[in-house]
């Protein structure tokens, strides 16, 4: 059944949102400190709105089609923002000495 583990999900999507979008979150803190990345940032906020609209359908009823599909989303959404933290924080660090 596939309504269990969708609690989990829920769960750690709304953990994500919550440490990520907001004056305070993540996002913030990588747009002041680099405002070069400001459109990769709004390209994930945007993922967020469409991943809050995936969730709020009923996990149970979807085939699996379309639960490949949501986890092919949330997985390319993951390494989007992976590569985002990268870029703000690795690649910066790298051309110090």
């Amino acid at each position: 059944m596939v309504l269990a583990p969708a609690v989990p999900l829920s769960t750690a999507i709304a953990e994500h949102l919550a440490a990520t979008e907001g004056e305070h979150g993540l996002y913030a803190e990588i747009v002041a400190a680099d405002p070069r990345l400001t459109y990769a940032v709004e390209t994930l906020i945007r993922e967020h709105t469409e991943l809050r609209r995936a969730m709020q359908r009923d996990l149970a009823s979807m085939n699996d089609k379309q639960l490949a599909e949501l986890t092919r989303r949330l997985d390319r959404h993951c390494q989007r923002g992976n590569d985002l933290v990268y870029e703000a924080y690795v690649v910066d660090l790298g051309g110090e000495h």
